[in-house]
């Protein structure tokens, strides 16, 4: 089956690449962008129209949920605020005392039992005026505005809690209740709370959520109290809710309302600026492909017609992620070495001693390139682990003295470089060693300032002290120490790397030298001392390379000697 299903789709590829990118790129477009985009927007656009009435209601049903909440609330709160009024100890003890004994029917109880009321319902901004009644006509009253007590006694209605109260002018509502004073005596009290409409009128006008809606506050004989509605033929739908414990109702009405193309036109104006967008983006894109490749398969089609030595090209932006740019670098990377051979081929006749000279260049190459992978792999081994275990300012400080490292390595042209550079070189890679063992060891240096501008082979110096950080130290959990010296002896160069590690025997001294100067690598042989040694042999010649001196629990000194090199 999966080899069925590679098969059709290497099959689909290879019909693909049959067109050109322009049209790859065009046919894309229109899958993945016009297409989808222009059928989501017909779907969306029919959904919305087919169930727009039914959207439309259960939109107006979550308005109507929301003003419900908010005009229940506020009831609720003017409920708790006169149950507190109706139950308050201190008020019924002074109404008892007032009402039955003569001592406690003066000014100070009457106006204690007004206070008290005042504390309590005054910070109820829709409150306006609130009393208790004695049947004897005696009343004790708070009120924000002047109000004709005997309309209001007048309308009060037994049978209903929450009503209507229409008394001249200032028509409001009403919360009324006979509560018992004194059960022994049968001694009650009328409590009358009056709110005011126009703060309800604004609750309401706050609670409304859409300027289709109207909320009003209805009766039990169904009069609109607060607030307005619709009527007809107005009215499209209507959503009538009862106030807790009231007797009211909320009632919500909401007007019909065209079928609004403004989203319709919003979403086609987006799609348009979507498809301008991503077909311009598209363009450019080809026109990215287009324009590399062509200059590309025009050189080629030069060489084609045999014309080898065609002109270079303007320096490229090395920088450069472009694959067809990259490809074309490297195209003419190729055929400026192709030029170079030819041009070197039809004038120079390659003699024996430079054949042999390009075959230790190549040599070199391959001993070099042996190198750094193998530090490199440790290096990275070490870095993945520290950034598990340590400080991420410890790898920043690696990250950049590896980047020094391999400066020299990578970015020097050509095989020598200065004794300066190789320094330099040496001391990033103490740098980052120190860190990885976690300054297990020190480095002393003692180079001669006159020798600094003489030219060395590349990495000849790193080897050597990795050596001594793997097997000197090996088992020493401190108190290393590595003495690098430089200096000129006549017409020689000689470094020493001294360590004060654990050492080797004679033996195996003599076994380590054995196998840095033999053309055959062993099993264990150390591959960047053999490397070293070899390549300085090749480019000084045999009188050159490395020595080894080393004493058990002394330590070990590799002396390292190059000839004196502008």
């Amino acid at each position: 089956m999966e080899a069925k299903v590679k098969n059709n789709m290497d099959k689909f590829v290879g019909y693909l690449r049959k067109i050109s990118i322009r049209r790859r790129l065009f046919y894309a477009f229109m899958i993945l962008c016009v297409i989808p985009i222009s059928t989501v927007i017909s779907i969306s656009a029919a959904v919305e129209f087919l169930y727009y009435n039914d959207n439309l209601r259960s939109n107006y049903d979550n308005f109507a949920y929301e003003s419900d909440i908010r005009v229940n609330d506020m009831f609720e709160q003017m409920e708790l605020k006169f149950k507190y009024l109706k139950e308050n100890n201190d008020i019924l003890t002074d109404i008892y005392l007032y009402a039955t004994s003569p001592i406690y029917q003066t000014e100070e109880v009457s106006n204690r039992i007004e206070n008290t009321i005042a504390s309590i319902v005054s910070n109820q901004e829709e409150i306006d005026y609130a009393a208790i009644l004695l049947e004897d006509g005696t009343s004790f009253l708070y009120t924000k505005t002047l109000i004709n007590e005997k309309e209001i006694r007048n309308g009060l209605e037994d049978d209903l809690k929450w009503h209507y109260l229409d008394y001249g002018k200032q028509p409001a509502l009403c919360r009324t209740e006979m509560v018992e004073v004194d059960y022994t005596s049968g001694l009650r009290a009328r409590y009358v709370v009056l709110i005011n409409l126009d703060a309800v009128e604004s609750v309401l006008n706050n609670a409304v959520g859409s300027a289709k809606q109207k909320i009003a506050v209805t009766d039990t004989q169904g009069r609109a109290v607060a607030g307005s509605q619709f009527e007809n033929p107005e009215l499209f739908y209507e959503v009538t809710v009862p106030i807790l414990d009231t007797g009211l109702k909320i009632k919500n009405t909401f007007i019909q309302t065209k079928y609004d193309l403004l989203g319709l036109i919003t979403t086609i104006v987006i799609f348009l600026f979507v498809v301008i967008g991503a077909g311009g983006t598209s363009y450019l894109v080809n026109e990215s492909i287009k324009i590399p490749l062509n200059r590309l398969l025009g050189r080629m089609e030069q060489i084609k017609e045999g014309d080898i030595f065609i002109e270079p090209e303007e320096e490229a932006d090395i920088n450069s992620q472009d694959e067809n740019e990259i490809l074309n670098r490297v195209f003419t990377s190729m055929l400026n070495k192709l030029n170079e051979v030819l041009e070197e081929t039809y004038t120079t006749n390659i003699n024996e001693t430079q054949l042999r000279t390009r075959i230790k260049e190549l040599e070199l190459v391959a001993l070099q390139q042996r190198i750094n992978p193998h530090f490199l792999y440790n290096l990275l081994d070490n870095v993945f682990w520290i950034a598990q275990m340590k400080d991420y300012e410890e790898i920043g400080e690696m990250v950049s003295a590896l980047g020094e490292f391999f400066k020299t390595s990578v970015s020097e042209k050509g095989a020598f470089v200065s004794i300066s550079t190789e320094i330099e070189n040496v001391k990033s890679y103490v740098c980052l060693q120190k860190i990885m063992h976690k300054n297990q060891f020190d480095v002393l240096w003692n180079i001669d300032s006159g020798i600094v501008h003489y030219k060395t082979v590349k990495l000849i110096l790193q080897p050597i002290i990795e050596n001594c950080i793997a097997h000197g130290f090996e088992g020493i959990e401190g108190g290393g120490i590595i003495h690098i010296t430089g200096k000129k002896e006549e017409n020689t160069i000689v470094f020493q790397i001294k360590d004060n590690g654990s050492g080797m025997e004679k033996d195996a001294c003599d076994r380590i030298m054995l196998a840095m100067n033999s053309s055959i690598l062993g099993v264990g042989d150390s591959i960047g001392m053999r490397n070293v040694n070899q390549r300085i042999k090749i480019y000084f010649g045999e009188p050159y390379g490395i020595s080894i001196k080393s004493k058990i629990n002394e330590g070990t000194t590799v002396s390292l000697c190059i000839p004196v090199k502008e």
